[in-house]
């Protein structure tokens, strides 16, 4: 059991589509390429080893081309909670609300590695600073993630949000003033610096598909001990996709986050 969240409920909301411009169908692809387990089963893999009463969903739209997740969850046994296309964070309402949790971790289907150890860290660092909502800072692109306070996020319902807000779930929690914020940052390591581990282009499932082939030679769970082996041994890797674009992470404060 995680440290300071004794007799604490978690739901872990996988926020995920088929539909991609750059790589359609991505989160269903193999991981690494050849492998039986989809990029989406990392994730969940990851999620399952956390010491923590929890609750795991899939959270996607209703459109047909979503239906291989909603399959994907059955032969799974994962959740699957399929809401509105567009209003995102009616999806994170609703799943709240089916269950008495304390926090919501917020994670995207196309970021598959989750540093175990830090994610509990920071789940008991948000527990103990009772804020509403917690970011993670320092780690490589696609590695980090959102802690909020379910209170926090159900308030949300009451509050006159914009089609972004709505669709970037914890936009109106960072840019209001109305809730408070915290970062939990992993300690400063230049080598994480600039890298790219999320997946939108297909030389980024190419560079996450031989960090994972790695792991497995290796014997090193997906994690900041597999980066920064991979950063040490194979550092050309991380050049692949170096010039991807990559959408920026709305962040309209005038403040910095409460410590």
């Amino acid at each position: 059991m995680v440290d300071g969240l004794p007799n604490k409920k978690i739901a872990f909301i996988i926020q995920a589509r088929m539909a991609s411009t750059r790589l359609p169908g991505k989160i269903l692809m193999p991981m690494p390429i050849g492998s039986d387990k989809s990029l989406l089963f990392r994730i969940v893999e990851g999620v399952k080893k956390i010491k923590i009463q929890k609750e795991i969903y899939i959270a996607t739209s209703l459109d047909t081309k979503n239906d291989p997740l909603e399959a994907f969850c059955e032969i799974n046994n994962i959740k699957c909670y399929r809401g509105s296309e567009d209003n995102v964070l009616s999806r994170f309402i609703d799943i709240l609300k089916s269950g008495e949790f304390d926090y919501v971790v917020r994670l995207t289907g196309d970021n598959p590695i989750i540093d175990t150890n830090f994610l509990e860290k920071s789940l008991a660092a948000h527990a103990n600073s009772q804020v509403d909502y917690t970011i993670t800072k320092g780690l490589p692109t696609g590695m980090n993630f959102e802690i909020i306070t379910t209170q926090a996020l159900l308030s949300l319902e009451f509050q006159k949000l914009t089609k972004e807000d709505e669709e970037h779930v914890t936009l109106f929690l960072r840019k209001s003033g109305r809730y408070n914020l915290s970062t939990f940052e992993v300690e400063k390591n230049e080598n994480l610096e600039g890298l790219r581990l999320t997946i939108d282009y297909p030389s980024d499932y190419l560079v996450l598909s031989a960090i994972f082939s790695i792991g497995h030679k290796f014997k090193i769970p997906a994690g900041l001990d597999l980066i920064k082996f991979c950063k040490d041994h194979y550092s050309w890797l991380f050049e692949v996709n170096k010039s991807n674009y990559q959408k920026k992470f709305i962040n309209p404060w005038k403040k910095k986050y409460n410590k």
